[in-house]
């Protein structure tokens, strides 16, 4: 149980550095973004911002995942029923089938793996917000200084 909870930590460690890497670049990026698209209307404005977030997460969940994937695979974990990457990602996202479980008493890596995922998940809707936020407030600025 605490070797599990150990590594669970540890990996949870890692994936909290790479998604804090790229929400940092999330912000260069949208900064960057939104000075370049300070001209055009609102919608194009946020689907662009928009769409440069929710890639950069996607990216960072699917590099998260692959991340959990490598531990499982060192680990040599024995599964039934998945791959690594597909009970890596089923972990990940809380989804949770149920058609495959470790085995060799490693149940707490699965649900370490769900908390993980959620954690970070829940900081990406927060990251999507904040651009947003920050799109409609630049928008509003810009607007009440060209009236």
């Amino acid at each position: 149980m605490w070797t599990q909870l150990l590594a669970g930590a540890t990996i949870s460690v890692v994936n909290f550095a790479i998604h804090a890497v790229i929400t940092a670049l999330i912000i260069l990026a949208t900064r960057h973004t939104a000075r370049v698209t300070s001209e055009m209307g609102m919608f194009a404005r946020l689907s662009s911002l928009l769409t440069i977030t929710v890639l950069a997460l996607m990216c960072a969940h699917i590099v998260e995942i692959t991340v959990w994937t490598g531990y499982y695979e060192w680990e040599a974990l024995k599964l039934n029923n998945a791959t690594y990457f597909e009970f890596a990602f089923e972990n990940y996202t809380a989804l949770g089938y149920g058609d495959a479980l470790p085995a060799d008493g490693n149940r707490l890596i699965g649900p370490i793996t769900a908390l993980n995922g959620l954690l970070l998940i829940g900081w990406s809707v927060a990251v999507i917000f904040e651009v947003m936020r920050m799109a409609e407030l630049r928008f509003g600025r810009h607007r009440k200084a060209s009236d």
